[in-house]
């Protein structure tokens, strides 16, 4: 099974547009780090917490010697918080995608030849998966862009394509 390591912002946008059901329903292994699950607010934590104890997200601890290279890459990329670097330390430590909208990070992710992936590839494997229609898939990714996270400025053609799709589907 294809292992995902999830970053915070991308968390909590789902616990926001309240597809953490639909999200966990697709057919990956969900990680993320502790130190990624502490940035979050405690309703967000909440809201994760029976993905957790379901085992249908796994939060590893960061063992000192992983926090001594999480700290080596972020001293190395001073623009990345000790979370994006706890994230991408996880994902190519498992072998996995990450899964982030944080430009930084997704720009040295692909430079260090790691699969990573954001908000919209997350919204196609919904809809492609059928845990989520196509009409809320574009409901939600409106949502998503105007109200949840507007700073978040997913590139408009691409946003155009996937509603002009969703609505042949």
């Amino acid at each position: 099974m294809r292992i995902v390591v999830n970053d915070a912002n991308i968390l909590i946008d789902l616990v926001e547009l309240a597809l953490l059901p639909h999200f966990f329903d697709l057919q990956f292994e969900f990680h993320t780090t502790a130190l990624v699950l502490d940035e979050l607010f405690e309703e967000q934590q909440e809201a994760l917490t029976p993905y957790i104890d379901q085992n249908l997200l796994k939060v590893s601890d960061i063992s000192a010697e992983e926090l001594v290279e999480i700290s080596k890459l972020q001293i190395a990329k001073p623009k990345l918080s000790e979370q994006d670097c706890s994230a991408f330390f996880q994902a190519r430590a498992k072998g996995g995608t990450l899964i982030t909208s944080d430009k930084n990070l997704r720009k040295y992710a692909a430079e260090q030849a790691l699969e990573v992936h954001g908000h919209l590839w997350i919204f196609d494997k919904m809809v492609e998966a059928a845990t989520i229609s196509p009409q809320r898939a574009s409901e939600k990714l409106i949502e998503l862009c105007e109200v949840i996270n507007p700073r978040l400025n997913l590139p408009q053609k691409e946003c155009e394509k996937r509603h002009t799709a969703w609505q042949n589907l």
